[in-house]
């Protein structure tokens, strides 16, 4: 079984299904099972809407091959209701024999707007071991410290929660940093904002962090919380999307920003137990699963 992906892979910071499929590139080849010619592969992976030309013409030069889609998120909940990237992806999963999603949340999601793909499964996303491990001692900070990464400047990506934030958090017992891209007309008065950073950037920030936060809404399968899992740090995450099924008990999730006051509380006496509690799955699992997806199709 051998397997080429059909996408652009980009270093440097970049999104969330960039980051994903570079490092599961990278796991498939210390498999051995990775090809850098759509001819020489078994199996052709394409992302979402993306690089449809490209796809659609190995397709057309290799219609005997198996094509698995990977779905990326719902633009039409996540961004807004006219989002033609959404459709286009449903349009595109016509030349696919499988389709993968990133989140259980997503696939029933996808239901509601009559997307039912005859041969499907779930699985998540994984972080890159080499930078998002726990190969480093919990650092005692004076004052708790926060985080938060994101790539995209949606507002779904809870920039407005962030904003009461600013107004409501008690910054003499915490810290909180933002990085990467936000909306320009967002500002913060005590939230410590960054432009975006590099992977190994990032994991270095996370190892000072004592609790990752999200307020992201309607994310199938947030990079950003895998990162954090990956690298130890508890996550308290808005109750949406996908969030819940990668926290599980390594962290907690609040609904509004009374809540979030409340037990972000709860959760910074506790660090340890969450910390403790954290499962998620490597990048050798998730490549595993989608071996053994291809093989069943």
């Amino acid at each position: 079984m051998t397997v080429f992906i059909s996408y652009d892979l980009s270093d440097g910071p970049h999104g969330g299904g960039n980051q994903f499929l570079k490092i599961l590139k990278k796991t498939f080849e210390e498999k051995n099972i990775y090809r850098e010619d759509p001819k020489d592969a078994d199996v052709i992976l394409y992302n979402g809407h993306q690089f449809i030309e490209q796809t659609v013409d190995i397709k057309n030069k290799y219609p005997d091959k198996k094509f698995v889609h990977r779905m990326d998120g719902l633009q039409k909940l996540y961004n807004h209701k006219d989002d033609t990237r959404q459709d286009l992806a449903i349009s595109f999963n016509k030349i696919s024999n499988g389709t993968i999603f990133q989140s259980k949340w997503a696939q029933e999601n996808f239901y509601k707007f009559n997307f039912r793909p005859e041969k499907s499964c779930i699985i998540p996303n994984a972080a890159d071991p080499e930078i998002f491990n726990y190969n480093h001692r919990r650092q005692l900070n004076p004052k708790t410290n926060l985080l938060c990464t994101s790539f995209s400047p949606n507002m779904k990506k809870g920039f407005g929660f962030y904003q009461k934030l600013d107004d409501l958090l008690d910054f003499d017992r915490y810290n909180f940093t933002f990085i990467g891209n936000k909306p320009q007309d967002i500002n913060y008065k005590n939230i410590n904002c960054l432009p975006p950073k590099a992977s190994r950037e990032i994991s270095k920030h996370l190892h000072k962090t004592d609790i990752f936060v999200s307020a992201t809404v309607d994310d199938c399968c947030s990079n950003s919380i895998i990162e954090a899992l990956s690298s130890g740090v508890p996550v308290f995450a808005q109750n949406s999307g996908g969030n819940p099924e990668l926290i599980k008990d390594g962290g907690l999730l609040f609904n509004d920003t009374e809540d979030f006051l409340k037990r972000l509380e709860m959760l910074r006496i506790n660090i340890d137990f969450y910390r403790k509690s954290i499962k998620i799955k490597s990048i050798s699992e998730v490549a595993d699963d989608y071996i053994e997806f291809f093989k069943c199709i």
